[in-house]
């Protein structure tokens, strides 16, 4: 029998799109791209980039983009799903080994012609794909989209390594490196750029390092790829048990390890609002320190925050109804954002939080050198004053992020 969740109202806690909602050359963009995946992918693949809805989201969250630079945005879109595809299942050598390939020919596709026995999305690439994205960008903003990139692919190596260290299910993850981590893996700073593009905002690299420029931006990514997490789990969960995602990281970090999966859906929701409140600190900060830029800046920073929104709404509009998803089974359940896991998906998830336990339960042994070295008496002592510290931290962590919660559960023990 399956099991109900509530996903989190996070469209609610969103500012307002401002002007376009969705590009106007979705249509014509959406129907050329999905001739050209039914024309040109391999069967199996094209059918997971057409559950992908990518022209959808390309429309969302780059409204003012025209029907030329979504089919480069599709272009980059599409090289971006298949280096996942190339690296989400392999082990670390071959990872890097396509990620370096991958990085090679989008800023240069002759390279690819010099690969030896390349891999069929790297044919793809040199022949069309990588040429259809550069035609779009102008000169400014190319070199960014490369720098980007580079790091990019550079993660993608890193998260393949990370996969085979948390296949150990004993291991210890904190939520805030987690966070980190993901910041960078999800792929969303080169879109990011190609946003800049689409909008003529030539913002130079010192510009962006501004610290409350980069707070802008980075807090802007943190709630793209928390949103992310919480609607692809279901289908993460099926894929892999869901090990890079930050529900279930939750069961891997101490002071989050013994919530249940609604709450943990609770919590990533509290750490999205606040990474909303830190992103719009930001944008207010920089328009109290009109005085720092020039005029021309300032009015690229404030449409630049605009179009940080357009992301992070248009991530999340997407994220609600497309088939890769699958987040709700029924139009009924999406308007009530009712997720339904299966009995074995809904096992697997509480799995986790039980594997958590026993990961508390190792640290607390090793802590104390192993229990037959101190009395019954001590060890016990010793337990408790850790599991009270742990509910103390669970606590203040709910306190500082307002979040009732983990306020809640150290409360109710």
């Amino acid at each position: 029998m399956a099991r109900c969740y509530e996903i989190p109202d996070l469209l609610a806690l969103c500012p307002k799109k401002v002007g376009n909602t969705i590009s106007p050359h979705f249509d014509a963009a959406r129907i050329g791209y999905e001739r050209w995946v039914n024309e040109t992918l391999p069967k199996g693949f094209a059918i997971e980039v057409d559950n992908a809805e990518m022209p959808l989201l390309a429309a969302l969250a780059w409204p003012y983009a025209s029907e030329k630079e979504l089919r480069a945005i599709l272009a980059y879109m599409t090289m971006s799903f298949m280096l996942e595809e190339m690296t989400d299942r392999e082990p670390t050598e071959i990872s890097t080994r396509n990620s370096e390939i991958w990085i090679k020919v989008l800023g240069d596709p002759e390279a690819g012609r010099d690969v030896l026995n390349p891999h069929p999305f790297i044919k793809l690439m040199t022949k069309s794909l990588a040429n259809d994205l550069k035609s779009a960008i102008n000169p400014f903003h190319w070199p960014q989209v490369l720098e980007s990139n580079v790091a990019f692919a550079r993660c993608v190596i890193k998260e393949a390594e990370d996969r085979e260290l948390f296949e150990d299910k004993d291991a210890i993850r904190t939520v805030e490196a987690y966070m980190e981590y993901r910041r960078e893996t999800i792929g969303t700073r080169p879109c990011f750029v190609l946003m800049r593009a689409t909008r003529k905002l030539y913002l130079n690299d010192e510009t962006l390092r501004d610290e409350v420029v980069a707070d802008m931006e980075n807090y802007a990514l943190d709630a793209v790829f928390i949103a992310n997490d919480i609607y692809s789990y279901k289908k993460e969960l099926d894929d892999n048990g869901a090990l890079n995602n930050i529900v279930t990281v939750m069961t891997r970090d101490p002071l989050t390890a013994s919530l249940p999966l609604q709450a943990r859906f609770n919590h990533a929701a509290s750490l999205f609002h606040h990474a909303l409140k830190r992103f719009e600190d930001a944008r207010s900060a920089i328009s109290l320190a009109k005085g720092k830029y020039d005029a021309k800046t300032y009015d690229m920073l404030q449409r630049y925050g605009e179009g940080l929104v357009d992301w992070i709404v248009g991530n999340i509009e997407w994220s609600i109804i497309n088939h890769r998803y699958c987040v709700y089974d029924s139009e009924r359940d999406r308007q009530g954002r009712v997720m339904r896991l299966s009995a074995k998906e809904a096992e697997l998830a509480e799995e986790n939080t039980r594997i958590s336990v026993k990961v508390e339960t190792v640290d607390i042994q090793t802590y104390t050198v192993a229990q037959n070295k101190v009395s019954p008496k001590t060890y016990f002592g010793i337990q408790l004053m850790l599991f009270s510290l742990a509910s103390m931290c669970i606590f203040v962590s709910g306190i500082r992020n307002n979040d009732p919660v983990l306020t809640g559960t150290y409360l109710l023990g």
